[in-house]
């Protein structure tokens, strides 16, 4: 990769290959004198009259200027300018440079970081930590010295904005395989760590997620042509599979939100590994998009998609891995469930664990968010095993329930109003200007969500009968076997859907391209239900309909709450 790279809405640096030890490197980097000849580009498209003869002045010029603040009063900087000394006013100067502020601000920045095979990651983070807290403060030096020169004050509020870098990444070389088409990917561009500064917000071209995600038969790799310096690779478990998830530069933002969301690998556990998983995300072949495929000989499952704006949506990063996986347990037999699962700790000693399923907007993790409400005095705690994706498997003629996430993709508007923001210390906010804007929180610790949960409960989340409340508990396992398959839900504005919908067993990640394979794992494990004589029903949260928003699930929490405590 270069030294930096800088785009319509991102710039990158290697903080190994440009130093920032002061605010005079910042002034005579080369990536300064980029930011600043895009920003003088966009202010003469504004046309503003106020910054006309600033723009006058060469940019070699203008930085001079800026290194000359750090040192002298603003009336001896000015006075170099001869000509245009008279000319230019003191306060307009002062807007043109707030506003080269917050044009830079405005980037998704972001630092990269070498290191060796031979370093530890407790080492590495501490590099992390240190380069995060210089830079941003150099960056800050750099704005508030110059500012308070050209206004000949000092501020008396201050405010500790990020404003350096909003994440910085480390990165390792990891040469797992030595086979083609494999080769083809980077193996130098290793996520080992990522440092970000909540609340990180996150802005897409996309907002939705369109379509489903299909088998080909052929290995893509060997037609798509890559160039490595374009991708980092992040390291995750999904579920229990080693997974590297390589992400186009374009998309880094996603690289960055991936480790709040999927329990990152150490090196040590993934050096030269190969994976049980693989996700190419940002290839320039249309052809592909949207695929997976299963290379047998490997046992490797690995999904494509491409860099297209419209795919600029941070669900086409979950649902692909999430699909990979499902696909995967699948194959092992095991039965992949699209829903929630939480553990309750009821006053008295009393625990449930409870899993509803249903597809996207359906009202699951929104329930669980009412029972901390509607729980109060009654909950002692709520512990969220899974809030997307787990998976049933069956042992010791029992059923067992684990999930794939560590963190919660849900989304802003259905939440108790303020829940959000009670976390907003540890949030990414995704599009939180927008229809169904996005929230990533953090949920639970890894080894207690692949643990194997006994499951108490299973309902199916009916988001659209307005004529039904509460629970309804079935006497018959076929009967509410049809329900789960049916998958019907009113789309709630989460995908490209509109209206009412049905999608085999509410999980169009896995089940719908592998239907046959699908119903019968449902046979067995509802039977298996049956035998171990756990309860199966439907929550009806209302969450589509106008006015229950946040009303149909607090009522459909109470529900489930005197249902439970009985």
């Amino acid at each position: 990769m270069k030294d930096y790279l800088l785009d319509e809405t991102s710039f990158i640096l290697q903080f190994n290959r440009i130093p920032c030890n002061s605010e005079s490197d910042i002034l005579s980097s080369r990536p300064f004198g980029l930011v600043l000849r895009r920003y003088l580009q966009h202010t003469k498209k504004l046309e503003n009259p106020d910054f006309k003869w600033i723009l006058k002045i060469r940019q070699s010029d203008l930085i001079s200027i800026y290194k000359a603040l750090l040192v002298w009063p603003y009336e001896e900087v000015v006075q170099r300018l001869d000509a245009l000394s008279h000319r230019l006013n003191r306060y307009h100067f002062f807007l043109f440079t707030e506003e080269f502020y917050n044009y830079w601000r405005k980037f998704e920045r972001y630092g990269f970081l070498s290191r060796t095979r031979f370093d530890d990651d407790k080492s590495m983070n501490k590099r992390l930590i240190n380069t995060t807290e210089s830079f941003s403060n150099l960056v800050l030096n750099l704005y508030r010295t110059v500012t308070e020169k050209i206004l000949d004050r000092n501020y008396h509020l201050l405010r500790q904005l990020p404003a350096g870098t909003q994440a910085n990444l480390s990165l390792v070389s990891n040469p797992w395989t030595y086979d083609a088409p494999y080769t083809k990917l980077t193996d130098n561009r290793f996520v080992t760590g990522i440092v970000i500064t909540p609340p990180l917000m996150i802005y897409s071209k996309s907002n939705t997620r369109t379509g489903i995600f299909k088998e080909v038969f052929n290995n893509p790799l060997k037609d798509i042509e890559l160039h490595k310096n374009d991708y980092v690779v992040v390291a995750i478990k999904v579920g229990p599979f080693l997974t590297y998830a390589y992400i186009h530069n374009k998309f880094m933002k996603y690289a960055v939100t991936l480790g709040s969301l999927f329990e990152m690998v150490s090196f040590q556990e993934y050096k030269d590994k190969k994976p049980d998983l693989i996700y190419v995300y940002g290839i320039n072949e249309s052809k592909y998009d949207g695929t997976y495929y299963h290379d047998k000989e490997n046992d490797i499952y690995a999904g494509f998609v491409s860099i297209d704006d419209k795919n600029d949506y941070f669900g086409y990063v979950k649902k692909m891995l999430l699909t990979l996986h499902n696909v995967k347990m699948i194959h092992e037999k095991k039965l992949p469930i699209h829903g929630a699962m939480f553990r309750l700790q009821l006053k008295g000693g009393k625990t449930k664990h409870v899993v509803i399923i249903g597809d996207s907007g359906a009202g699951k993790s929104e329930t669980i968010e009412s029972l901390r409400v509607v729980g109060e005095g009654k909950v002692t705690s709520i512990e969220i095993i899974y809030d997307d994706m787990g998976t049933f498997d069956i042992k010791d003629g029992k059923i067992v329930s684990y999930g794939t996430e560590i963190g919660a993709f849900v989304r802003l508007d259905d939440l108790d109003q303020g829940y959000a923001y009670k976390q907003i210390d540890r949030a990414v906010f995704l599009n939180p200007n927008k229809t169904n804007a996005r929230v990533v929180l953090p949920a639970a610790d890894y080894e207690f969500v692949m643990k194997d949960h006994k499951v108490d409960l299973l309902l199916y989340a009916n988001n659209y009968d307005e004529t039904k409340s509460g629970l309804e508990i079935f006497d018959a396992s076929d009967d509410a076997a049809k329900i789960f398959e049916d998958g019907k839900r009113m789309a709630k504005g989460t995908t490209s859907e509109v209206g009412m919908t049905s999608t085999y067993f509410a999980n169009p990640f896995g089940p719908v391209q592998h239907e046959e394979l699908t119903k019968s794992l449902i046979t067995t494990y509802f039977n298996k239900l049956k035998d171990n004589n756990i309860p199966v029903g439907v929550i009806y949260t209302k969450l589509a309909l106008d006015g229950y928003e946040q009303k149909g699930p607090q009522e459909a929490a109470l529900k489930l709450l005197e249902y439970l405590v009985k």
